[in-house]
């Protein structure tokens, strides 16, 4: 399938997702650079932003105190979406909302803003029956979310 096809499908699934209460698509599955471009894509066609969380989120995050990150990491990724709305914002790169010291939860952050924006969001990790994986089992960072748990759409790739 042409990359156009694909940001075609994603768009609709993105006019679905407008109007339910987590305005929120999970892109997940196939290779990172693919969906980021997929992502740079679909900000083009619908005049969107594209964000890289990790080097937004970590910029802001350097001249915070390594003891109130945690504390910050909320007001700071909100910063990263910046005092313009857009049809559409495309989120890439959060790895970093994974990493232990920052405590937070990135599903229920993502969540949340989801219902101020429409989000298009690249899972870092891998995919499997009903699951979104990050990180591996004994890791720290580990984390399992079920599709039902998202309450928002995924669509694989």
């Amino acid at each position: 399938m042409q990359l156009t096809e694909k940001i075609a499908e994603l768009q609709a699934h993105v006019a679905r997702a407008s109007g339910e209460h987590f305005r929120l698509v999970w892109l997940a599955g196939g290779a990172p650079s693919e969906r980021s471009a997929l992502l740079r894509g679909l900000a083009d066609a619908e005049d969107g932003a594209f964000v890289d969380v990790g080097k937004k989120l970590s910029s802001s995050l350097i001249e915070v105190p390594v003891s109130l990150r945690s504390a910050s990491v909320e007001d700071c990724f909100a910063a990263c979406f910046g005092e313009s709305a857009y049809a559409v914002t495309c989120l890439d790169h959060l790895e970093i909302l994974f990493e232990p010291s920052l405590r937070v939860n990135p599903v229920a952050l993502i969540k949340g803003a989801s219902r101020h924006a429409v989000l298009v969001v690249s899972w870092p990790g891998t995919t499997s029956t009903g699951h979104l994986f990050f990180g591996a089992s004994d890791h720290p960072s580990y984390t399992d979310v079920s599709e039902h748990e998202l309450e928002s759409m995924v669509h694989l790739l």
